[in-house]
């Protein structure tokens, strides 16, 4: 068995993978009949006639160039490899607005000592989470232990320490705490609309550390203008990693943002820990076993 990786592997992980198959590279990539990859190509796709397998490193699989992708080969994402640190970070951002943290900091900073906001209380106020995958569910529990009334959004009903909805308007309706775990495929791209933040708390704070197009992002221009007390924190961006692009709504008061960190950028850690459990995923299939997360082709196609 022949598997083309295009990721570095820590050494300790490419010698472990190395015991069951072959790794090749680029120059014998036609010989490959899995691959391990963070992105792939189209190019790289037409060089890999005997292809059957595509083991991704990240979670979300939306930048995959899926019209190339041979309808044959299965391919298997990574949710979960880093659910505990982006459930974390998502609650983290979501804390430091809603409590007023932020607000406070920038104005002690300045020799602003008045006490000018009230601090609201999770305890006893609704809260959505969109998304019940590995990230939102563990929001979902961190948000109800604080004692939120939390509302789950989700196309699949889960149950838990929420009140599960298929409808995305009943979830955000009231909420002042929303948090976005939704992976971007065809049915969650600009599911978000004004509609939906709008029915919010006027002083509520909607967080997104899923995929930023799942907000549409004149929806989220508007809501920033009609109400300077909402807050917007996000940690991905319509424009990926050209942050410069979102300036205009990054430098906006009400917006507390951060370079897509959540995860494994932001954590070696974490970033380590997202490989090991590709390799492990890769190897199941290799034995005969069924991989985890594969890919629904009709949610990116």
């Amino acid at each position: 068995m022949k598997v083309y990786v295009s990721v570095d592997l820590p050494p300790d992980l490419a010698e472990r993978l190395s015991k069951t198959v072959e790794i090749v590279g680029r120059d014998r990539i036609a010989e490959a009949e899995a691959a391990l990859c963070f992105k792939i190509t189209a190019e790289e796709l037409r060089s890999m006639p005997r292809l059957k397998f595509i083991q991704v490193v990240t979670a979300g699989l939306d930048h995959l160039p899926w019209e190339a992708i041979p309808p044959h080969v299965v391919v298997a994402g990574n949710a979960g490899s880093n659910a505990v640190a982006v459930a974390e970070f998502a609650v983290a951002m979501a804390l430091a607005a809603y409590k007023r943290v932020l607000h406070y900091n920038e104005k002690m900073k300045r020799g602003d000592y008045k006490r000018d906001v009230g601090i609201p209380l999770v305890a006893g106020s609704k809260a959505a989470v969109l998304g019940l995958g590995e990230i939102g569910t563990r929001v979902a529990e961190m948000l109800a232990a604080l004692g939120a009334r939390v509302y789950g959004f989700s196309r699949t009903r889960k149950e838990g320490p929420w009140t599960f909805t298929a409808d995305l308007l009943e979830a955000m309706s009231g909420a002042r705490i929303a948090v976005s775990a939704l992976p971007l495929t065809k049915h969650t791209r600009g599911l978000v609309k004004y509609e939906h933040l709008a029915a919010m708390d006027p002083e509520g704070v909607f967080v997104n550390v899923g995929r930023a197009e799942v907000v549409e992002r004149e929806a989220v221009e508007k809501i920033l203008r009609e109400r300077p007390g909402f807050v917007f924190a996000s940690d991905v961006w319509w424009a990926r990693n050209d942050f410069a692009k979102d300036a205009d709504i990054i430098s906006r008061p009400n917006v507390v943002a951060t370079p897509w960190i959540a995860g494994g950028y932001g954590n070696e850690q974490v970033w380590r820990r997202m490989m090991e459990e590709a390799v492990d995923n890769l190897l199941r299939w290799v034995r005969g076993e069924r991989p985890r997360n594969i890919a629904k082709r009709e949610d990116y196609t």
